[in-house]
């Protein structure tokens, strides 16, 4: 009978409305949840009934999925260093005992007791792991701040960039027990010897004929192994010439003394005065001989002491560096991106987690920025994509569709007690 068909159509109106408005409420309730992607829901007419005549009468509506929205949420600023978002396509990757391997666009990190970067649930962030000297290799595995002391490193190479007064007068040699007063100039520069021990090194200058000058590379003798505390010690000596233009020509120098105390002997040290022009260089670009006041303009060596991790960065590649108490950076891992064929086929799974499915095909995961992936933003938090407005809209449409269901419903019942009231008149 008609009406009795038309009351199951009315019904699955209520039912079909009723899980549109539970779609709806979830969205509304997460607007601000961090990393929350909106769902719709998407309807489906039933199966036309055909009647004599070729006539189609439908059978109502149903629900016949619910669609991730993943549009990109706002993104706001924070001040912890381990809250990352993503501006563009793509997932933080996780992976945990419960669920496995994961995808998130929360970024709400931090670093648990044992250095492990992890989600608020405990699940593991991926990254590409660094090799030792820093190279990012193609291993994705957890990722750990280490917090274990760096070893020193012994310098091996100055640069020592100054410009010497070509005014100066030509004098005698430097007398090496008073360089301070027989040299024309001198400045001072930091190394380190094989265990991190700071050793202070004063460079001394001096004009000895046109256009060429002796140096002297001094320290305390009590730097030295066999040193006299107190008095200056030799550690390297040589010569530089200029051209007529006040170019470096040419270096001469040679170590005389590198054994440094409780270190490693003969450490190998060099001093590096630029590119003169017998080595194919310009000479302009380190040590020159102009007409202007003796400076130094650069002096780095490539030593370091050995050094404790006090903070870490993340940058928009995702690189994961550690910065040391001796001033040195060292990359730790690369964090892992993966995005997806059909993204919106992704299965929620809680806890702002996604798995992959059939539909969804398997993760592409890379590094961050490449082949279509977004960057990484740190100190940021990409917000609920949750429209309130929208979703007000839809709620009201949900709760129309609802009241007229059940309309339909006390109609066709009233129809029916018509019939049942027939036999009685």
């Amino acid at each position: 009978m008609g009406v009795v068909s038309s009351m199951s159509t009315a019904i699955s109106g209520l039912e079909s409305n009723g899980q549109a408005l539970g779609v709806i409420t979830d969205n509304i309730v997460n607007a601000n949840t961090t990393g929350f992607k909106a769902s719709r829901s998407e309807f489906q007419n039933i199966l036309a009934e055909t009647s004599g005549g070729g006539i189609q009468v439908g059978r109502g509506a149903t629900l016949a999925g619910v669609t991730n929205i993943l549009n990109q949420g706002s993104i706001t600023h924070t001040d912890r260093p381990t809250d990352l978002a993503i501006s563009g396509n793509g997932f933080f990757i996780l992976k945990g005992d419960a669920l496995g391997q994961t995808y998130t666009r929360d970024g709400s990190f931090r670093f648990d007791k044992d250095g492990w970067l992890v989600n608020l649930n405990g699940y593991r962030v991926q990254a590409y792991e660094a090799t030792p000297s820093g190279a990012i290799s193609g291993k994705l595995s957890d990722i750990r701040i280490p917090y274990n002391t760096i070893a020193a490193k012994s310098t091996e190479r100055v640069q020592m960039h100054v410009n010497l007064d070509a005014r100066a007068p030509i004098g005698a040699p430097i007398d090496l027990t008073k360089p301070e007063e027989t040299s024309n100039f001198n400045t001072g520069v930091q190394i380190f010897d094989s265990v991190g021990n700071a050793r202070p090194i004063t460079m001394y200058y001096n004009k000895t004929g046109e256009n060429v000058w002796e140096f002297y590379a001094m320290t305390d003798g009590a730097n030295l192994t066999d040193g006299v505390p107190g008095e200056q010690s030799v550690v390297a000596q040589g010569s530089l010439s200029f051209d007529q233009n006040g170019r470096l020509e040419g270096v001469q120098q040679n170590i005389v003394n590198s054994n440094f105390v409780g270190a490693i002997p003969d450490q190998n040290l060099q001093f590096d005065f630029g590119d003169p022009i017998d080595q194919l260089g310009s000479g302009e670009k380190g040590t020159t001989q102009y007409g202007s006041k003796s400076a130094m303009f650069r002096n780095v060596q490539d030593g370091w002491a050995s050094g404790t991790l006090t903070d870490t960065s993340i940058d928009a590649d995702g690189m994961v560096s550690g910065v040391y108490t001796n001033g040195q950076n060292r990359i730790l891992g690369q964090l892992g991106v993966a995005r997806f064929e059909a993204t919106e086929r992704l299965a929620k799974m809680g806890d702002n987690q996604f798995r992959e499915s059939v539909l969804s095909g398997q993760p592409l995961v890379g590094k961050p920025n490449t082949n279509g992936r977004g960057i990484i933003m740190t100190k940021s938090l990409e917000q609920s994509n949750v429209d309130l407005a929208h979703e007000f809209v839809q709620m009201i449409k949900a709760q129309r569709g609802f009241q007229a269901s059940a309309k339909g419903v006390t109609t066709a019942n009233e129809m029916l007690d018509e019939v049942v009231n027939l036999k009685s008149r």
